[in-house]
């Protein structure tokens, strides 16, 4: 058989080798494929992503479950401060958008109905924005915290482009109430919560913001949940703190600052209420204050006057030189002395009358508040000591109060002129919440209480976690000294001398020391020499036979009406608060000056009600409820009424609605139970407004609303 030779062209030897070549591509291609694919299965990852964090992210859903701020109450659980639902207001300027801003002087015009801005420059932004071509704007800090009431108002209008962004707002009830005690706290952008700045919003911020929880599940392609993939972490709502403050107490207090700050447009006020017993404080304000529901005021002052301002007290200081001197066995309230002027070291000191009285004894000169005996007792107890009986009242010191800010004052003792001084209340500071402490000291058999605003702090499962209580701080001086101390203060006012009338009361026996202090000029390294330029200041108390309550209240600088700071001090403040005070407090010794003796209650059941209200006289504001003629119950039976107290009757006609009005939040709440209807309480005060007649019957669904405003019925 022959042989076959085959010729195989150039150009079918070209083809192959370009096939060659594309197989050979293709075969490295499938190498990295597969090395890739090799890698994925093993390292899991591709260009170093972790592909299982990428699906999780794709797939795994996570959002925050925000808790709820802890409340701020008052001593009876009124609220302070508490969160509240509340908006942003964010307006839609892009023109594509179907919801737009059509009309800009429309929607500009509602707006300002609702936000702190005029209507010209709403506009002006809105129209400014649509130039630039911005899909939104907001209108800062003027456009939030809008009410429900007001987003429903815009929403229900006309205008176009306006849309609302959800968010927790801090809600003050009491507006420019106990301001820098309570503080405030504002939405934090950074962290997208609350967070407090100031007072005890501050202070127990991370008490009160609780912890966050979270919701976290896997979703398929479709958004679905995958079953049995959630997983839910509750929230832990905030810490709510109780404080000792009064409601009731702290309206009467901000009216006084008020009225005060309109007549005198003092350069700054103080005013401080606590219980003399126990040492807590029921009502605190200053002025400057600010209104952390609005803002109003907000920057003027940021000092906490109460435990922060420390300043020179003038003569309120000389009860605790003469606290002292008794202790020590160196005052005789009969002994006598020269007044006038004292030579110490190159300097003469003197008397407010600067010729003083003449010879007088140490009684006398204590109702003159006469600087001379102060020095005088000073020598005789010995600087030292003196010293060492100021540190023991508190001064120089903190009183460990939650404010980590609190300062301590100085008592100034480097040479003599400055310890003579400060035996009069000059050179040496105090702050008012030391004056408050060591008064505690004179009125508890020399037992001094500790201070406090806090009364109780609870977890949100309602676990006391922080429980204030009354503290014995020590013992400054011997109960005998104490009650000599106490009979010597109770001449102060109504004494021998009738010295600061002003302060009597025509319903209550009220003693204290008056202070009239030079205020240091930081510019010139003295005193200010001005007309009438002195801190004036009273630290009083009631029942000068059983203190109660103590009041503080100071002015700095009025700048009107300025001579009556000197001729009259703080009366005009301070009597309304302390009498207000006493009354809400139904402390008993109301009318003991008066002409009214007290009012036995005996049991009038089956006696007729005109023969009822006949004997008492209008002596005693009588509540009746129903029309019938013949009394069936009454509260109280078998007691003892002061004049101006409530009783509340019960005749055999049909019940009906008695006048609420005058009585006290808890007369009111105490007349709804013997009736037994249903109330709800709006405001603090006494009751204004009821929203049933009286002579309403009354029904076993009845149920009343009472508004209550802080003006006393009997002024």
């Amino acid at each position: 058989m022959g042989k076959i030779r085959r010729k195989i062209s150039l150009k079918n030897s070209k083809l192959t080798i370009g096939a060659l070549l594309i197989y050979f591509g293709i075969g490295v291609l499938f190498l990295l494929i597969i090395g890739q694919f090799i890698k994925l299965m093993v390292f899991q990852t591709i260009d170093d992503e972790d592909l299982i964090a990428r699906g999780q992210d794709k797939y795994a859903v996570s959002a925050v479950n925000e808790p709820e701020r802890g409340e701020i109450v008052d001593r009876e659980g009124n609220i302070l401060a508490a969160d509240m639902e509340a908006y942003r207001i964010a307006i839609i300027t892009d023109e594509n958008y179907p919801n737009h801003v059509s009309n800009p002087e429309e929607t500009a015009a509602l707006l300002a109905e609702v936000v702190d801005m005029k209507k010209e420059d709403i506009q002006k932004e809105i129209e400014e924005n649509i130039k630039k071509g911005q899909f939104q704007m907001e209108l800062g800090q003027a456009g939030r915290n809008i009410s429900y009431n007001d987003k429903k108002f815009l929403e229900e209008s006309e205008a176009t482009g306006i849309s609302f962004v959800p968010e927790t707002r801090r809600f003050y009830p009491n507006g420019q109430f106990a301001s820098h005690l309570i503080g405030f706290a504002e939405l934090n952008d950074d962290i997208g919560a609350l967070d407090g700045q100031l007072g005890f919003e501050r202070i127990y911020n991370d008490l009160l913001k609780g912890e966050p929880g979270s919701v976290d599940y896997s979703q398929d392609v479709w958004g679905y949940i995958v079953p049995n993939s959630d997983n839910v972490k509750p929230p832990v709502d905030g810490h709510d703190v109780k404080l000792t403050i009064d409601s009731n107490i702290q309206l009467y207090l901000e009216d006084t600052l008020n009225d005060m700050e309109d007549h005198f447009e003092p350069e700054e006020l103080i005013a401080v209420v606590a219980d003399a017993n126990t040492g807590e404080i029921l009502a605190s304000g200053q002025r400057p204050s600010f209104n952390p529901e609005t803002r109003e005021g907000f920057g003027n002052s940021w000092l906490n006057m109460l435990y922060e301002y420390s300043f020179e007290p003038g003569s309120t200081f000389k009860v605790f030189g003469l606290a002292a001197a008794i202790e020590e066995g160196v005052y005789d309230p009969d002994a006598v002395y020269t007044s006038g002027s004292m030579d110490v070291m190159d300097s003469t000191i003197y008397d407010w009358e600067t010729e003083g009285w003449g010879d007088i004894t140490y009684n006398e000169g204590m109702q003159y508040s006469s600087n001379v005996l102060m020095m005088i007792l000073q020598d005789k107890v010995g600087s030292d000591k003196m010293l060492d009986y100021y540190e023991k009242f508190g001064f120089g010191q903190s009183t460990g109060s939650e404010f980590p800010t609190e300062t301590t004052g100085q008592i100034a003792w480097g040479d003599e002129l400055q310890q003579k001084t400060t035996s009069f209340g000059q050179t040496s500071t105090v702050t008012p919440i030391q004056l408050i402490q060591g008064m505690t000291a004179l009125l508890n058999e020399g037992e001094m209480k500790k201070p406090y605003v806090v009364d109780e702090i609870t977890d949100d499962a309602g676990e006391v976690v922080y429980d204030g209580k009354e503290e014995t701080v020590r013992q400054v001086i011997s109960p005998e000294s104490a009650e000599k101390t106490v009979a010597e203060m109770n001449t102060l006012i109504d004494g021998s001398l009738d010295h600061n009338p002003q302060y009597k009361s025509d319903e209550y026996e009220v003693t204290g020391k008056s202070g009239t202090a030079q205020i240091y000029n930081p510019e010139t390294g003295g005193y200010m020499d001005g007309e009438y330029q002195f801190f004036t200041s009273f630290l009083g108390y009631a029942p000068k036979d059983d203190p109660e309550v103590i009041v503080y209240y100071g002015i700095k600088l009025a700048s009107e009406n300025k001579s009556e700071t000197w001729d009259n001090g703080v009366a005009r403040g301070f009597n309304p608060l302390m009498e207000r005070t006493l009354k809400y407090l139904e402390v008993s010794e109301a009318d003991v000056s008066g002409d009214h003796d007290v009012i036995e209650i005996g049991d009038y059941r089956g006696q007729e009600i005109d023969a009822l209200t006949d004997e008492l006289n209008d002596t005693i504001d009588v509540k009746i409820v129903g029309n019938g003629t013949e009394i069936t119950d009454h509260f109280p039976q078998d007691e003892t009424l002061l004049p101006y107290d409530s009783l509340f009757v019960k005749t055999d006609g049909e019940p009906t609605l008695p006048d609420f009005k005058g009585l006290s939040k808890r007369e009111a709440l105490m007349l709804a139970d013997f009736i037994g209807i249903n109330i709800t309480v709006e405001g603090e005060g006494y009751v204004n407004g009821q929203s049933q007649n009286a002579g309403t019957a009354v029904t076993e669904d009845t149920a009343v609303e009472i508004t209550l405003s802080s003006n006393d019925p009997n002024d």
